[in-house]
């Protein structure tokens, strides 16, 4: 099991020993290790690297959608505790999985008609 599995993308931090660390933040309790004679910097320097190869694999993905579904996402997200980003990953990779699990996603619309109108005819 990964001991860094826990990123959160919209803070840019990583979940290490009991609390939140943006990249500042890592990188200064190296310093002060290192500052203090204290070597042991594998965990800290292992979570900074996972979140440096996390944050450079990460996409921006820009969505819209109606009023009424933005305030519920984002009323959904504050009764959570999270990020609308989170909660919008979830949701895609839910249906993501979905989806695959179904076979939906092996359909393949008629040609010529956009992807919405092929949709629609299911």
């Amino acid at each position: 099991m990964d001991p860094f599995a826990d990123i959160d993308l919209d803070s840019e931090s990583v979940w290490l020993d009991g609390a939140w660390y943006t990249r500042e933040d890592l990188a200064r309790r190296l310093k002060e290790m290192i500052e203090a004679g204290d070597f042991r910097v594998s965990r800290p320097s292992q979570a900074l690297e996972r979140l440096e190869a996390a944050l450079a694999q990460a996409r921006i993905v820009t969505v819209r959608m109606p009023a009424d579904l933005a305030d519920a996402v984002g009323a959904t997200a504050t009764r959570l505790g999270r990020p609308v980003g989170h909660l919008v990953r979830e949701a895609v990779a839910y249906y993501l999985a979905a989806a695959a699990a179904y076979g939906a996603g092996q359909a393949e619309p008629a040609s010529g008609d956009p992807p919405a109108a092929a949709e629609r005819r299911r």
